[in-house]
């Protein structure tokens, strides 16, 4: 009878090959966060984000400069922990009989994206009811903007928002260096295995080889002058008194801010009307349809509710 003994250098080799296809779904998977915003990175628990009251632009200099401090009303994003966690038996080693684990491990590079892409997304309907650096909801009617470049005087109220009870879409400029929202990365993602029953309490009780992805951070509300929310229907009247109410933002001081849309993100609910509005050349009547490619169109599942 011949004996199967399981060497160290055996275990070591398939855990570098795990994390060389955990590595490998990292960078197969599409990163549709990037759409939306960028990455900001954290060396903390949480990042506060005062300077998002400053949307910068220069004035005109007359006598002495215009100083502007941070809002006085803090916004802090604190850093959550997402694990994901496999376990393999002992004796699928000994038995030769693990080779399917490789596209697991790389399903679990993948789902830290996917990760990444849900927690963006998510914060985009989650946008009405979610508190952002002004301390009004991110999409709102009443965010103030003060008539002086230092943020002093009675404030008036500017919407980014339209109401309404449908799926929620949005209009977003992202070509700018300041962007409407951030992914906030405390820890880049990692993955570590638990194979030594020496170590192992997993191993040694068990019979269990462990291994676990993890990643650090959240999605953060950036500027809420660069988007523009909607739950009413998406058609050409809503889309360009969106549109429209985008361009017309003006910062303190009734600074005009240049702001010019140039993506809409939608749901499943709201991909056909999506195509209607910026895909087909002609309107239902056969005249040209105005707001044709005005926009990128991004559809995403992970807006669904």
């Amino acid at each position: 009878m011949t004996t199967r003994v399981l060497t160290a250098a055996e275990i070591a080799a398939f855990n570098t090959a795990l994390k060389a296809r955990f590595n490998k779904g990292l960078a197969v998977a599409t990163e549709d966060w990037k759409q939306l915003g960028k990455l900001i990175g954290s060396n903390s628990a949480s990042n506060t984000y005062a300077w998002l009251s400053q949307f910068p632009a220069f004035k005109e200099w007359v006598g002495a400069r215009t100083h502007k401090t941070a809002s006085k009303q803090a916004y802090t994003v604190e850093n959550r922990k997402f694990e994901n966690t496999l376990d393999i038996p002992r004796e699928a080693f000994e038995d030769d009989n693990y080779g399917m684990y490789g596209d697991i491990a790389e399903s679990f590079g993948q789902s830290v994206i996917d990760l990444k892409n849900d927690l963006m997304f998510s914060a985009v309907p989650a946008g009405f009811s979610s508190v952002c650096y002004d301390g009004q909801f991110f999409f709102d009617s009443d965010h103030p903007v003060y008539p002086n470049e230092n943020a002093t005087g009675v404030a008036a109220t500017v919407s980014n928002m339209q109401a309404g009870v449908l799926e929620p879409w949005v209009l977003l400029c992202t070509s700018r260096a300041p962007q409407p929202f951030y992914l906030q990365e405390r820890i880049v993602a990692e993955f570590q295995a638990k194979t030594n029953a020496a170590n192992s309490d997993a191993v040694f009780e068990n019979d269990m080889f462990s291994y676990g992805g993890r990643w650090r951070g959240d999605a953060v509300y950036g500027f809420w002058q660069l988007a523009f929310g909607s739950k009413a229907a998406l058609d050409a009247a809503n889309f360009t008194a969106a549109y429209t109410a985008m361009m017309k933002f003006k910062g303190d001081g009734n600074r005009k801010l240049g702001i010019v849309p140039d993506t809409l993100v939608v749901g499943p609910d709201n991909m056909a009307a999506a195509e209607v509005l910026l895909k087909a050349q002609q309107n239902a009547a056969g005249a040209s349809n105005t707001n044709y490619n005005k926009v990128k169109l991004v559809v995403s599942p992970w807006m669904a509710p």
